[in-house]
């Protein structure tokens, strides 16, 4: 998620950047995330696939690493859905191109086009700053069924203090974004937050720390695992 002074011309201007990047430019988007990850991004991702069971909704699904991952492991029922028509082009190639059948959504994460309770895992792998909206985790729980958990990857961090970090992390700073070389200097806050979400939602939040290639990964847990009378039932 993004960092520094949101109401800012520059910080306005950077997700005016951004937003191409998502939309027109996403042909971009894997070079990309592979020059500020070190190579590591698609590892980085693939994480989630340790928290995936059962109906499986991934929010923010890209250009398709994690869907094709689920599609491999067989692994029942699963969505892609994302904002951005370009992604989900993507993503449909990246499927198609391996000979598995797409099931991809375009749609906001705060009006999930989803009945209630349809889902044993939403996943979300270092998504922008809509997913920690009240609607988005409000509509999280909703289709979420008892038992069910959300994972959020928050950030990843790199496993040592390259030079190669170093000036990565300047990329990141110059763009507001949480740099890997250093992910935790607002972490308190960050963690704070979600549980508060998550606790109004309903949600029971938990923390994990997954190993991956060049780095670990942060992720915030919510599991659904009471009642809660002001949103619908499951």
């Amino acid at each position: 998620m993004a960092v520094g002074a949101p109401g800012s011309l520059y910080a306005r201007l950077i997700r005016w950047g951004f937003a191409r990047f998502y939309h027109e430019f996403a042909w971009t988007y894997d070079t990309v995330a592979a020059l500020v990850s070190a190579g590591q991004w698609r590892n980085w991702t693939l994480t989630a696939l340790k928290f995936a069971r059962g109906a499986t909704l991934e929010l923010g699904c890209g250009t398709g690493y994690v869907q094709l991952a689920l599609a491999q492991r067989h692994a029942g029922l699963r969505v892609g859905l994302d904002r951005s028509p370009s992604m989900i082009r993507l993503t449909r190639r990246r499927l198609q191109r391996s000979g598995f059948p797409a099931s991809l959504v375009r749609a906001d994460a705060g009006a999930l086009p989803f009945a209630s309770a349809s889902f044993d895992t939403v996943l979300a792998t270092f998504p922008s700053d809509y997913i920690a909206a009240e609607t988005t985790i409000v509509e999280i729980r909703r289709v979420l069924r008892p038992g069910g958990t959300v994972a959020i990857a928050v950030w990843a961090r790199f496993a040592d203090d390259s030079p190669y970090a170093r000036l990565v992390d300047v990329a990141y700073r110059l763009t507001l974004q949480r740099s890997p070389r250093n992910p935790t200097s607002d972490a308190s806050i960050v963690l704070q937050r979600f549980t508060a979400l998550f606790e109004r939602a309903g949600l029971e939040t938990a923390f994990s720390e997954v190993q991956a290639p060049g780095g670990i990964v942060q992720y915030v847990i919510g599991t659904y695992r009471k009642h809660d009378p002001h949103l619908p039932d499951s």
